[in-house]
């Protein structure tokens, strides 16, 4: 039993003209009609523009790009590729062929947009959205992997322009005197991880940001946020001492230890875009440390080397637990044909505040098995040294390309304990893991490429805050990712993500099936995601959004408190008693 609770274009309830153009008197003006970038590549829309589109199709693979447009989006198979860039041709930048001969549509992009600047802005749309049950959706960067900031038939919530990011060197918090003195970060919500450091820089200070340093701040931090600073400093929910949302009903209000204390615990890792809007949050700060970066490259000197590859790999992490409590972490990938000639290894991983020649002591044992495997690999390992965090984080710091085309990601958090049996992590990452022969891929169509996050954080084991609690017993944030081409029919693209899901991502359920998943960097299919992404944080959690959001105004994919929602196939979301799941 069910029934509908928001509207669509189609819908004879949708709002009409006449009702926008009140609403945006509302807003001072700052509604705007979604239109997608790339629509300027179609001779049949409008905006056609050759010159236009040429810069689109320039800038398509950039973050930053889909980060300054009210609606665009990093990955844009959430919006059902409705409209990327072509070429004369009608061929996209990413290779499907019809892409011009389908034209382009809205598709899953939102409908308008509110270019908000001010907290008024926010309470209003919310507000107004809730009146006429039109579906809202949040976006700052639009980085969001697993489809979070785009909608359907949506009011989007574009936070991109509240900016200032100011250093306080004593903050104290005027609702929450007990929460003491700390050096912090006020961040406005529509920075980047990129634009809070370098403001930091000039302080000599330091924030915990992600890797990527076009991410958003607010829906990293909410979904727990890890970065290069992470293990040492505290994942980014760890990090927030206080914030200002907008919560569903349009109130303003300040959520800290003393105030809006269910909310506070809730926004910190519990997942972003659900029981509020965050406008402002204060991050705390700390000395920029001296930094070193150990980089490894390992490479197979053939093609016909495999086992002794995944060998070398479990090795690698059984010493992981080792290298984290020494202080290194980073990032790593484990990759073969295309993007390596042969299975391959390459990482980079922080200190911070170490004596010389630490990086190089961790890493001994490790070389010396590369030395003496001599005859399978090759490698290549150097230290980098920087006086702060900010000049060693320019030269590793990058944005990844952006909407290449179609992939599913799978996760996991790997535990010490999944690490120790070395036989059993070798055959699971030899299964799950890209092959050697090109042309005898590990994915469906492609190659897997096996990315490794030695960033988890468990010295802030006693804090109480939403983030899964599975990440104060991680070594690594483990994540497998698989592609295919666009163009492909909806049926061979299922195939891709159920060999995410139920293969790739079940064999490292094996490893640690007590362990979780990464809110922000997920199965968009995980089958068990309330346990999977919260953990036992996941029943408190229902009842903050029950309290904040009784009439689930926030929805998105996955959150808590989306299985009282059914995605239609028109787009519209119907409440039911039964909470059913399922791939839309």
């Amino acid at each position: 039993m069910s029934f509908q609770i928001s509207t669509t274009p189609q819908s004879s309830c949708w709002p009409s003209a006449t009702e926008w153009s009140t609403f945006n008197n509302t807003i001072s003006g700052r509604l705007v009609r979604g239109v997608p970038p790339a629509s300027v590549c179609y001779p049949t829309e409008p905006n056609y523009n050759e010159t236009d589109c040429n810069y689109v199709r320039s800038q398509w693979f950039n973050s930053t790009f889909h980060a300054d447009d009210p609606i665009s989006i990093d990955y844009p198979i959430w919006a059902n590729d409705s409209c990327n860039p072509i070429f004369p041709n009608g061929t996209s930048v990413t290779g499907d062929p019809a892409a011009g001969s389908r034209g382009c549509t809205i598709g899953e992009y939102p409908v308008y947009v509110v270019n908000a600047t001010e907290a008024d802005h926010v309470s209003t749309a919310l507000k107004w959205a809730d009146q006429k049950s039109v579906r809202v959706v949040v976006k700052n960067t639009g980085h969001s992997y697993p489809g979070r900031s785009t909608g359907y038939g949506s009011l989007s919530i574009w936070m991109h322009n509240f900016r200032g990011v100011t250093f306080n060197k004593k903050f104290q918090s005027k609702s929450c005197l007990i929460s003491g003195t700390h050096m912090a970060a006020i961040i406005s919500a529509g920075e980047t991880g990129f634009t809070v450091l370098t403001e930091m820089a000039k302080h000599n200070a330091v924030v915990v940001v992600g890797g990527n340093p076009d991410v958003g701040i607010m829906g990293w931090f909410t979904g727990g946020g890890h970065g290069y600073l992470s293990s040492t400093y505290g994942m980014g929910a760890d990090n927030l001492l206080e914030a200002t949302i907008i919560t569903p009903n349009g109130d303003v209000v300040t959520a800290n230890a003393c105030s809006h204390i269910e909310l506070f615990f809730a926004i910190r890792g519990g997942g972003g875009g659900t029981y509020g809007v965050v406008i402002e949050a204060v991050m705390r700060a700390y000395p920029s440390p001296k930094s070193a970066i150990h980089n490894l490259q390992v490479g197979s000197k053939n093609s016909n080397i495999s086992s002794e590859y995944w060998e070398l790999m479990a090795y690698i992490h059984s010493e992981l637990p080792r290298l984290k409590n020494g202080g290194m972490q980073g990032y790593y990938y484990m990759v073969g044909p295309p993007l390596a000639p042969t299975l391959s290894l390459l990482w980079s991983f922080y200190l911070y505040d170490k004596p010389n020649g630490t990086a190089e002591a961790l890493f001994a044992p490790i070389a010396a098995r590369l030395s003496n495997a001599s005859s399978y690999f090759i490698y290549k390992a150097s230290v980098d040294t920087a006086s702060n965090f900010y000049d060693a984080y320019l030269t590793t710091a990058s944005n990844e390309p952006v909407a290449t085309g179609g992939s599913a990601y799978g996760s996991r958090l790997l535990p010490e304990r999944a690490l120790v049996d070395m036989a059993l992590v070798a055959k699971t990452f030899e299964k799950i893991g890209p092959s050697p022969n090109i042309l005898k891929p590990s994915g469906v169509f492609f190659n897997t490429l096996l990315l490794g996050h030695l960033v988890a954080n468990s010295g802030n084991r006693g804090l109480d805050i939403g983030m899964n609690p599975a990440w104060r017993d991680a070594v690594v944030h483990f994540v497998i990712w698989e592609r295919w081409v666009d163009g492909m029919p909806q049926t061979l693209i299922e195939n891709v993500y159920n060999d995410i899901t139920f293969n790739k991502t079940y064999a490292l359920k094996q490893l640690a099936p007590d362990g979780g998943a990464y809110f922000n960097e997920c199965d968009s299919y995980e089958p068990d995601w309330q346990y999977s992404f919260f953990g036992a944080n996941y029943p408190r959690l229902r009842k903050v959004k029950k309290q904040y959001d009784p009439n689930g105004v926030l929805w998105c994919r996955r959150c808590v408190g989306s299985e009282d929602w059914i995605e239609q196939s028109d787009g519209s979301l119907c409440h039911t008693t039964w909470g059913k799941k399922g791939r839309k």
